[in-house]
């Protein structure tokens, strides 16, 4: 249990029996974090809660977006755990008043329309996805390139080995084709990507297939559809798995300029991850900012 978790405000039975579903502590932190802030703010219990306390976090949290403390794909984020853990308590029964309802899923419904204009991966299933990949150490290798170095399907299968890669005093850079600066890798990924390393065969390219030769971008494609069958989630694209790349940088406060050097995008572009959903070297100082790990398979 999270030490930053006020046990007070949620039955603790209630939440080790929803905590089981997660199998990292990034998901179950962001959950955990979420339902602490709105409890906290409601100041009640979260048993307690009445439609009068949604409501008013709704209205905290547009607040917050009109000041631009928060983007509206974080709001989402967080209105989604809360509809989650409700739906959870209401199918276990026990936890709840009788006759209790998911407040929650009203403002869900309207908030699902803002993030149309760019797709992203929910944690909760990033992290399934994750696991069921986790037999296979190159998807594996792949997704994290994806999740949390930003790069897209194409620059992934046009990387040719250990000699693409740079290592400065900073960290580790990834020199791309048709990006004018190198793409910084964040240590959790790199980590991952050196045991891949360690262990593929020698071949032209550094991600193959069963032949030996290069992958393609229909290849990737495949390869979501299978994880996300296995992981039974819905099937996500490679793009919105990177997508998620920009959407956590900016939760964790990125500037656009940031979070576009990272993704080798212009401002204007990414301003769209920005608004409509989820210092130094500005990519390195960028990812930083960024609490979420992905541990190796």
């Amino acid at each position: 249990m999270s030490q930053n978790f006020e046990p007070g405000f949620v039955n603790t039975e209630a939440w080790n029996l929803f905590r089981k579903r997660f199998k990292s502590e990034t998901t179950e932190a962001s959950y955990w974090s979420d339902i602490n802030e709105f409890c906290r703010i409601a100041g009640k219990d979260f048993e307690d809660i009445k439609r009068d306390d949604v409501e008013e976090y709704h209205q905290n949290l547009r607040k917050r977006v009109a000041d631009g403390r928060i983007s509206p794909l974080t709001m989402t984020k967080k209105f989604r755990e809360l509809h989650s853990f409700t739906q959870f308590l209401i199918e276990q029964g026990g936890f709840l008043p009788d006759g209790a309802e998911d407040h929650f899923y009203p403002y869900l419904r309207t908030m699902a329309k803002e993030e149309k204009t760019a797709r992203s991966v929910p944690v909760e299933d990033m992290d399934v996805l994750l696991k069921a990949a986790s037999e296979n150490v190159m998807v594996y290798t792949i997704l994290t390139l994806m999740y949390r170095a930003g790069l897209t399907s194409s620059e992934i299968v046009g990387l040719n080995g250990e000699e693409d890669f740079v290592m400065y005093d900073d960290g580790v850079y990834v020199l791309l084709a048709h990006r004018r600066e190198p793409c910084y890798i964040p240590e959790d990924a790199w980590a991952v990507l050196e045991e891949y390393m360690s262990g593929r065969e020698l071949h032209p390219s550094l991600f193959y297939n069963r032949r030996g030769g290069r992958l393609n971008s229909m290849y990737i494609s495949r390869m979501m559809k299978k994880y996300c069958t296995l992981a039974g989630i819905k099937s996500y694209s490679a793009e919105a798995v990177r997508n998620c790349c920009a959407f956590n940088l900016f939760a964790y406060g990125a500037s656009p300029k940031q979070a576009a050097g990272q993704m080798g995008r212009t401002e204007l572009q990414i301003r769209r991850y920005n608004g409509s959903s989820y210092q130094g070297n500005l990519r390195k100082k960028a990812n930083d900012l960024v609490k979420l790990r992905v541990e190796k398979p």
